[in-house]
Formats: structure tokens, C-alpha cells, sequence
């Protein structure tokens, strides 16, 4: 259809029209004034159905409603077969294991001067860098990620993003790493919804991180409507954008240390939202990390530390403390993508351990796929390392292994 009209005529009275929803044999629009509907059906009423119904294969009618305004037609909500619905193997897929599933909302939570905030950070570091999180729970993708910490300044936010991106040895520029620096936002206003969500469109961050629950809204915690319809909408913006929502909340006091989501302060909504509920917990000096997912296997509590930097004008980093934490490393299908990320975003060819360290997995295995790689000719080997073949300089020939 744009190729039949002048591109005065495209801008006029395409660009304006929404996509709402198609019902069976019927395609439903909105245009922005009744006075353009008007037009737009006197003057491109045929073209536009013709157009449609070749787009579609088949003939659709046409429903063109204003926006605002309810659609004449019976309302129907959207159905589709059992059998097209989207498939899988009903476990979670993740976007840091064990810890938080991809694209899924839920809460990380804790008593005061748990590390509420440092964990959740790590996290975010953990996804923008694609290292692991804590250094043992692996990270599915490199990725965009989305901070607001409405309880930190800048300049300490920066100290600890900063000190957490070192420990991978990164600086804060080498991450794809945002933080939203409004000073007020409320998830409870419409326009401040609308904002969000049109921020997280623009950055297309893989995780969103909000901390905490207490100061995204002025509502009373413990009633369900309120509150059920906040995690509506953080619901809504996970599912329209495919971003995974971590808010930071606290836990009761002077409840049990029972790891359980029933211990989050307010509604019982708040539990029963969650994909992933992350939990910490002081246990006398030391504090333990745990996880329950909604279609995962949950993970038993792990003792978690500060570590101090090497430099005493730094902030601390975070780690798992312990020896007897159970191994996890990426499945071969996820890891040979990963490291052929990091072979095509590399600047010069990679020796096997530069590329065992960004992938922190061990050498056996980074030589395996290599070699694959090299046999599929995805990947060459240069006297100076390895490198994507897309990168392979024309007048270096590869080696063998």
C-alpha cells in the first residue's frame, strides 16, 4: 500500500493508525479523531481492505474505531487453539541460573541490611557484562539492563556499580548498564506508567530493576485492589517488552526466618505475582541467598559476603562464600552461542584463556567448542588466536588445531 500512494499521503494517514486487535475474520484499527476516520474511509477505504486482505491471505472486514472510544463491534476477548499456543518444555528458561528466569517478574527481598540493594545491583552487573552473578550462577546473554535506586545517591550508586563491574575487570563503560535518574516515580500514576514503559522500549533492557517497591507508589501495602493493580501493570510491561522485573522489597519484622514469600510486607498479591522471589536472610553475621521459582526448582540458601577491595577508596564486591556449593555451568548449546558472541565482538583475535575468563568456564570446554567451531569454519585460528570467520583478515590464513 505504500508504494501505491505519495509519501505526503503515507504520513497524512497511515503513520496514525493503531493496530488493535484481529477476531476471527476481522481486523479492528483506531485512528485518532472521528473526523480522520471519516476521511480515511471516503477517501482509502478500498485500498486499505485490498491491501489487508493480501497481507492476510484471506479476506478480512475491516473495523476502524477512534481512539478512546468503544468499538461498535461486540467485544470479544482473543482466543487461539490449543494447539498454537507457543510451545515448550514447561521448565524455566533462564536469564541468570538458579536465580532469576528470563523474562519474568519478581521480587528480591530481605530484612534491613541484608544487601537487598548490592545483590540486586550484582545482578544487573552480572546481565550487562554477561559474567556470572556472584561468580557462580551463569548468565544466559550478554544483555541491556535497567537500574532505578530511588534510596541511593548517584555518586554511591556509581561507587557501587563501579566496584561490582571491577570485579569482572570491566569499567562502568564497557557495560550496556542505564540508571533511570528521576527523582520521583510512581507506578500507581498513569503517566508515570506510561513512562516507564516508553523508557523500556527505548533500551530494550533484558532486566529491569526497581528498588524498592515502597517508593514506586503512595499506596497502602496491605490492600489487594491497590496493589493488585500495580503488579498488573509491571505484568503487562514484562510481557509487552519481553523484560525481566526485579523489584526490591523487605520482608516483616519479627517474623520467622522462614525463607517463604508469605513473610513479604503487604498483601499476600505480592507472593503469588512472582516468577522468581529471591530471598536474603541474616543468620547472626552472616547473610544467606535463596530462590524459589515458579517453574524451577528452588535454590537452598548459599552464605553471601562483602569483599573488600583492593583499593581501601573503593566500594566492596559481592561473592558466594562456602566450598561446597554445588557446580553450574552453561549447557553446551548456551555456551557455544556465548562464546561465539565473544569471538564476533572481539577487536582482535582471543587466546583460549582470554576466552575461558570472560566465559569463567573451564578450559576443556572452551577448547572443545573451539574446535568445533573451527571444524564448522564459524571460527578460524590465527597464530595470534581465534577469531569469528566474519572477522578473519582475508590475508591471514587459520591453522589447524
Amino acid at each position: 500500500m505504500v508504494e501505491r500512494l505519495p509519501a505526503v499521503a503515507v504520513d497524512t494517514w497511515l503513520r496514525p493508525i493503531r493496530f488493535v486487535t484481529r477476531q476471527d475474520s476481522g481486523l479492528h484499527l483506531a485512528v485518532p479523531t472521528e473526523t480522520f476516520r471519516s476521511a480515511l474511509l471516503n477517501n482509502y477505504a478500498a485500498l486499505l481492505s485490498d491491501v489487508v486482505d493480501e497481507i492476510a491471505g484471506t479476506h478480512l472486514d475491516l473495523h476502524v474505531g477512534v481512539e478512546g472510544t468503544a468499538d461498535p463491534s461486540p467485544a470479544i476477548l482473543p482466543v487461539t487453539h490449543a494447539s498454537e499456543l507457543e510451545s515448550g518444555n514447561g521448565t524455566a528458561r533462564w536469564l541468570i541460573e538458579r536465580l532469576w528466569t528470563a523474562a519474568g517478574v519478581g521480587i528480591l527481598a530481605g530484612q534491613p541490611k541484608t544487601l537487598k540493594t548490592y545483590v540486586a545491583l550484582e545482578m544487573a552487573v552480572a546481565v550487562a557484562s554477561g559474567s556470572p552473578c556472584l561468580g557462580t550462577f551463569p548468565v544466559a546473554r550478554q544483555a541491556p539492563a535497567l537500574v532505578y535506586a530511588a534510596e541511593d545517591s548517584p555518586s554511591n550508586l556509581r561507587a557501587r556499580l563501579a566496584a561490582l563491574a571491577a570485579q569482572r575487570n570491566r569499567g562502568l563503560k564497557d557495560l550496556d548498564l542505564r540508571v533511570i535518574t528521576a527523582d520521583l516515580i510512581r507506578l500507581d500514576h498513569p503517566q508515570d506508567q506510561e513512562r516507564l514503559r516508553e523508557t523500556v522500549s527505548l533500551y530494550h533492557p533484558a532486566l529491569l530493576v526497581l528498588d524498592p517497591l515502597v517508593r514506586l507508589h503512595s499506596q497502602d501495602e496491605n490492600q489487594s485492589g491497590p496493589m493488585a493493580s500495580l503488579l498488573g501493570y509491571l505484568r503487562q510491561l514484562q510481557r509487552s517488552t519481553g523484560t525481566a522485573v526485579l523489584v526490591v522489597h523487605h520482608i516483616r519484622k519479627g517474623v520467622s526466618t522462614a525463607g517463604t514469600g508469605y513473610n513479604l510486607r503487604g498483601t499476600s498479591d505480592l507472593y503469588a505475582w512472582v516468577d522468581s522471589y529471591v530471598c536474603l536472610q541474616r543468620h547472626g553475621d552472616r547473610i544467606a541467598i535463596s530462590a524459589e521459582h515458579r517453574t524451577a526448582a528452588p535454590l537452598r540458601p548459599l552464605p553471601i559476603e562483602l569483599v573488600p577491595a583492593p583499593d581501601s577508596t573503593c566500594a566492596p564486591g559481592l561473592r558466594i562464600t562456602g566450598q561446597d556449593i554445588e557446580p553450574v555451568e552453561l549447557n553446551h548449546d548456551v555456551l557455544r552461542r556465548r562464546l561465539l558472541e565473544v569471538l564476533k565482538e572481539a577487536p582482535r583475535p582471543l587466546k583460549t584463556e582470554e576466552i575461558r575468563q570472560k566465559l569463567q568456564v573451564r578450559k576443556q570446554r572452551v577448547t572443545k567448542i573451539l574446535k568445533d567451531l573451527c571444524e564448522e569454519r564459524s571460527a578460524a585460528r590465527l597464530a595470534e588466536g581465534y577469531c569469528a570467520a566474519a572477522n578473519r583478515p582475508k590475508q591471514d590464513p587459520s591453522s589447524s588445531l
